[in-house]
């Protein structure tokens, strides 16, 4: 009498064929999916940047005095932002002067704004004769989205979509 025994599990082939399904499945999957993380990157450093800026505008109302939003390291701001109060008023940090806040560099993403530093007075405003601020945020994929944050006259933080260069 022959008795037959059930086997179960999976061939090479049927093993062979599952494995280049899940390849091919990847290799469409991977590009999307850091395209994704470079998008999420930049609305990250956006969202921060604005925090930091509705903070300082913040931080001007409730002290009653300047407060000036800055490069960390004086030059670039895709190395970090520095908010603090201008005591004196000479818009140059003193020992005396209180950093309230200061954030990290950004990486891969390109900060740029136009201007080199710029204050809050103590209503939340713009100073008197200054202009409308714009920080662009992007990173080194031309032609993808990034974010332009605009800070008027009258304090108002607004970003908006931007396609970088």
């Amino acid at each position: 009498m022959s008795i037959k025994r059930q086997i179960f599990g999976f061939t090479l082939v049927e093993l062979m064929v599952t494995l280049a399904l899940v390849g091919v499945v990847a290799a469409f999957a991977v590009p999307s999916f850091s395209t994704m993380i470079a998008n999420n990157r930049l609305v990250s450093a956006s969202n921060d940047i604005v925090g930091v800026l509705n903070y300082a505008r913040s931080e001007a109302v409730k002290s009653g005095r300047q407060v000036i939003v800055s490069p960390t390291d004086g030059v670039d701001w895709t190395n970090g932002m520095s908010v603090w109060v201008d005591r004196n008023a000479n818009g140059s940090m003193q020992a005396s002067e209180e950093l309230r806040r200061t954030t990290g560099g950004t990486g891969a993403v390109s900060i740029t704004s136009s201007s080199p530093s710029f204050s809050f007075t103590g209503n939340g405003l713009l100073p008197t004769g200054s202009v409308a601020v714009t920080i662009q945020v992007c990173d080194g994929r031309g032609g993808e989205p990034g974010s332009s944050i605009t800070i008027t006259l009258g304090g108002r933080i607004r970003s908006e979509a931007l396609t970088c260069a």
